[in-house]
C-alpha cells in the first residue's frame, strides 16, 4: 500500500518566458501548486500536514510577488516547478519522498511531474 498526503498552495509572480531566444512581455499569474509526498504510515500519518506546509511555504515565499526573471534564466512553468521540487526534496524527512508536483499558471496552463 502506498500512502500519500497532498497540500495545495498559491502564489503571485510575474515572468517573461524566453521563446525562440526572445522574451515575451512581462506579465503576472496566480500560480497554483499541488504537492504530493509519499512514505510509510507511522503513528497513522505519512508526515504532519503542518510540517509539509511549513516546508513548501518557506520555498514559495521566495517566489511570491517577485519577478521570476530575476531568479531564473528562463522562468517557464516547467523550470519553476522543477526548482520547487528540488527545494522540497532537500527538506523532507528521510523516509518521505516527493511523489508529484503540479504547477498551474492561472487556471488554464500547467505542468505535472511525477518522481
Amino acid at each position: 500500500m502506498k500512502s500519500r498526503i497532498i497540500e495545495r498552495f498559491k502564489f503571485e509572480a510575474a515572468h517573461a518566458v524566453v521563446i525562440g531566444g526572445k522574451p515575451e512581455e512581462i506579465h503576472g499569474h496566480t500560480f497554483w501548486l499541488e504537492v504530493a509526498v509519499e512514505g510509510p504510515l507511522r503513528n497513522g500519518y505519512v508526515m504532519n500536514f503542518l510540517e509539509l506546509r511549513r516546508i513548501v511555504n518557506e520555498i514559495i515565499e521566495r517566489l511570491d510577488h517577485r519577478n521570476l526573471n530575476a531568479l531564473f534564466e528562463n522562468p517557464t512553468t516547467e523550470n519553476v516547478a522543477l526548482w520547487i521540487a528540488k527545494e522540497i526534496e532537500k527538506r523532507l524527512p528521510k523516509d518521505v519522498r516527493l511523489q508529484r508536483i503540479v504547477l498551474l499558471e492561472g487556471e488554464g496552463n500547467g505542468v505535472e511531474f511525477e518522481f
